[in-house]
């Protein structure tokens, strides 16, 4: 048996500046109305594409494409808060814009603009925060989550257990009292970071 890993102050900590930096530099996307993200003429979903390296999951040439297909399709796919509507929307879209042919998923990409439209409700599908949710949960590390909806199940299950409860009486003793730290949609985000430094990613 797998013992879970308690996220303690020090992590939350540690975490909470590199939140508040992530939230500063794309507020337009988190508190947007409508999806800054996706608009013409792409200049910030260039930007989205390369710092956080989803680019490359895109199938060369048809960047500009994709990111249509997201404008008239993802508003459907977010309104569903399973995460089951957002895994159909990439079937979907993988045999046109997936690389290897339409074989390689476009999981991260799709979770990561969800993240960006409704941080209330949808966190990155991140390699690094996989292996951190584990080890909260009490898995392997390296346990897998077939879908996306499956893994969102399961961040759920952390945000309403000891980890994100943590972060809520954290931020009650200690937090800044800016606004925005009192916000779900801002808590989660210092649980995603948290999650993806227990995984290794180095931040």
């Amino acid at each position: 048996m797998v013992i879970p890993w308690s996220i303690d102050d020090d992590a939350i900590e540690a975490a909470l500046p590199i939140a508040c930096k992530n939230w500063r530099d794309w507020r337009p996307e988190f508190e947007h109305g409508g999806h800054p993200l996706l608009a013409e003429p792409g200049t910030r979903f260039g930007t989205f594409c390369r710092e956080y390296s989803v680019g490359r999951t895109i199938r060369a040439g048809t960047r500009c494409d994709f990111r249509r297909r997201l404008v008239a399709q993802l508003e459907a796919a977010i309104g569903d808060d399973t995460g089951h509507a957002l895994d159909a929307l990439e079937d979907d879209l993988r045999p046109d814009f997936g690389t290897h042919g339409g074989k390689s998923r476009l999981v991260s990409v799709l979770s990561k603009v969800a993240a960006f439209a409704r941080p209330e409700r949808f966190v990155a599908w991140d390699r690094y925060a996989k292996k951190g949710l584990n080890s909260v949960l009490g898995r392997p590390p390296s346990a897998r989550f077939h879908t996306y909806a499956e893994y969102l199940a399961a961040f759920d299950c952390a945000w309403n257990g000891q980890p994100g409860q943590r972060i809520r009486d954290y931020l009650m003793r200690h937090g800044t009292q800016e606004a925005i730290e009192k916000e779900p949609r801002f808590q989660r985000r210092i649980l995603d970071v948290c999650l993806m430094r227990l995984g290794g990613r180095p931040l």
